[in-house]
């Protein structure tokens, strides 16, 4: 793959954004340079407005100064002439349009006022700390902003000194509120007058307190100071006026600044990518073009050299249309079908197959050729008939051209008569191999069942000579008791021993029975709640006895009475009643100490029960035929083998499981686990 158009059309998006960037600053530098020549000439205009609307004031002091009542006022304090002076000033500040007019003596108390009706107030304080009066005692123009009254109102005092005969004898003060200036300035956009500390002294239609401005040069040097207000973007310009000290200022929206940049640059992108859209579909119709005459010369030679592979195919490959007409067959398929070339030539395929069920799938595929959407037909065995009327079976495979949908659909055949004769000769074969390991199953199921009743005489010729063994004994003894007893008749004491004797052989001759008995039981078919701890208790009651002759030391901790497991009580003790007669069987032969452990534990839904003794153990090779019947590791003549296997059996039946390995001492340890009741 070329990297070059892709790196030619990155370089020219990198221009397009470039000259978009450039475009959009100079836009930007020409927008604030005119809205600051916007604000030069807003500014000019409202300086001018400014000191229009204060001369139309700043002659008042003057003129009252010339005043011969106010001057006569000045030098007689104590004259009948307050009222007429007070009505004079009243007259000149309707005239006038001020907000008051004041005369002042040498210590600021004011002698006269134009508002003596309502604003007795400035009468009633002393002027001489107000920078205006302190400007005009030492014989200039005074003049001061100041915040007065409740609310607070700005206010201008513009002052004069009053002289008789060379003599400084008082002060003439006007005072204009800035609301009747505003009213003689013709503005409506924002606009400041502050000192040259910054304090506001004045301002339309602007906060209180400005955010910082930003300062930005321009292309040709200009500094404008741009600042946001409500989230809108504002350009301030401000002049100071040396003679009055204060700092003007005005602000012009710039959100026009924005949008002519934003204007500007997306006007510069679109025609940009414009172009290049421009210029790539120029390339891409060219390309296609270049690609369509290229295509045209790669189907001529795939229309060639897909009739020299059909030509030379070791297959029978057929050119049909979307009507089933055969348009071109190669040799293969000649050969196959014994006919020629030319006598196939615009003749139906469907007549070359015959009337089957197969044969009725392909028609139908044909049939749908013509169809827009066409399912592939792959490997359909039919039967195919040759030119001279014979049969052969056939593979059969119809498939569109992918590529070149225009060349119609090409249909494979492929003769199989050699595999179906090796698919006859094999199912041949399977069926005399079936036959053989029919035979030979039979074989192996009676030879089996030989072997499973040839075990169940060895276990049960077992069987027989353990009980045959275990029972002669008794029966021996028994027969000699009877003897004794019968030479013995005038003897009761005698009589009672020998029957008590007669007894217990008789209870151990119903102990063997009884373990074949348990041995030959059935699953319960439902579970109870056991209480394990009353069933321990009941079992290691029976063994009191034992425990005592042996000497045996027992170590158990009692579990609650709410550990229950699920299972049948007669024969859970039966699996305890073995395990601890077979530990104590076990110790009999050691010297003592003789310990026995039984531990009840709770494993998520399971319950636990270690049995264990400090015994010999059982060797690892013996554990695995522990749990067989009639297997026993006792000496002749002391058990059945049955005890574990009923053990076993009976664990097995209640759902639980049982492991034996070797305890902490080196004797047996047998773990049983039951499912908790629940």
């Amino acid at each position: 793959m070329s990297f070059r158009p892709l790196v030619l059309m990155t370089l020219y998006l990198v221009c397009v954004l470039v000259l978009t960037l450039v475009a959009g600053m100079f836009s930007r530098n020409w927008a604030l340079d005119s809205l600051h020549d916007e604000a030069s000439d807003r500014l000019l205009s409202n300086v001018t407005q400014l000191r229009t609307a204060l001369d139309q004031y700043r002659y008042l002091p003057f003129v009252l100064t010339q005043s011969r009542e106010v001057r006569t006022l000045l030098r007689l304090p104590d004259a009948d002439v307050g009222g007429p002076v007070d009505r004079y000033l009243e007259q000149i500040n309707l005239v006038a349009g001020s907000s008051a007019l004041l005369v002042l003596d040498l210590s600021g108390w004011p002698q006269a006022s134009s508002n003596w009706r309502d604003q007795q107030e400035l009468l009633a304080s002393s002027q001489s700390e107000k920078q205006y009066f302190q400007q005009a005692i030492s014989g200039h123009e005074g003049r001061e902003f100041v915040q007065e009254g409740r609310p607070a109102r700005a206010a201008l005092y513009l002052s004069a000194p009053i002289y008789d005969q060379q003599d400084l004898i008082g002060v003439a003060a006007m005072r204009l509120e800035l609301d009747k200036l505003h009213e003689q300035l013709p503005i409506d956009y924002p606009f400041l007058i502050a000192d040259m500390n910054g304090k506001q002294l004045f301002s339309m239609n602007m906060p209180a307190t400005l955010p910082s401005s930003s300062t930005e040069v321009l292309g040709d040097g200009t500094q404008v100071h741009l600042l946001s207000l409500d989230d809108n973007p504002y350009l301030m310009h401000s002049v100071v006026l040396d003679d009055l000290q204060w700092r003007v200022s005005v602000l012009v929206d710039a959100r026009s600044v924005g949008q002519q940049q934003r204007i500007v640059a997306g006007s510069i992108a679109g025609a940009g990518f414009a172009l290049g859209l421009l210029i790539l579909y120029l390339r891409e119709k060219r390309q296609k073009r270049a690609l369509q005459r290229e295509q045209a010369r790669e189907r001529v030679l795939n229309q060639e050299r897909q009739q020299d592979m059909i030509s030379t195919a070791q297959v029978g490959l057929i050119n049909i249309d979307a009507q089933g007409i055969i348009h071109f067959i190669n040799p293969m398929a000649t050969q196959l079908f014994g006919v020629t070339a030319e006598s196939m030539r615009d003749r139906e395929f469907s007549t070359l197959i015959v009337d089957d069920a197969a044969g009725d799938l392909l028609r139908e595929t044909l049939s749908r050729l013509h169809r827009t959407q066409h399912e592939p037909l792959t490997n359909v065995e039919t039967i195919g008939q040759r030119g001279d009327g014979s049969l052969f079976p056939m593979m059969v495979s119809v498939r569109g051209m992918a590529h070149h949908p225009e060349l119609g659909y090409l249909v494979t055949v492929i003769d199989i008569s050699r595999r179906k004769r090796l698919e006859q000769a094999l199912r041949e074969a399977n069926e005399s191999l079936e036959h053989k390991v029919a035979e030979r199953t039979r074989a192996l199921e009676e030879t089996q069942a030989e072997l499973v009743q040839a075990g169940k005489l060895a276990a049960l010729g077992r069987m027989s000579a353990q009980v045959v063994h275990e029972l002669n004994q008794p029966l021996t003894a028994i027969r000699t008791y009877l003897a004794i007893g019968r030479r013995q008749l005038e003897n009761p004491q005698m009589q009672a021993d020998n029957y008590r004797q007669l007894e217990s052989l008789i209870d151990r001759m119903a102990l063997i029975t009884g373990q074949l008995k348990t041995f030959a039981y059935k699953k319960p078919e439902a579970l109870a709640p056991v209480p394990v701890g009353q069933s321990i208790d009941q079992v290691l009651g029976l063994f009191r006895g034992r425990f005592a002759e042996m000497n045996l030391q027992l170590c158990y901790d009692p579990p609650g009475p709410d550990v229950q497991l699920s299972g049948d009580q007669a024969r859970f003790e039966q699996v305890l009643i073995n395990l601890v007669k077979n530990a104590c069987d076990a110790m009999q032969g050691q010297e003592p100490p003789h310990r026995l452990t039984l531990l009840v534990s709770e494993v998520g839904e399971d319950i636990s029960l270690r049995v264990e003794d400090n015994g010999p153990g059982i060797d690892a090779e013996h554990r695995e035929q522990l749990f067989e019947p009639f297997f026993t590791t006792k000496e002749v003549g002391t058990g059945l083998g049955l005890g574990l296997a009923i053990v076993h059996s009976i664990v097995r039946d209640l759902g639980g499981d049982i492991h034996v390995g070797q305890g902490a001492e080196g004797g047996a340890c047998f773990e049983v686990t039951f499912k908790r009741f629940n």
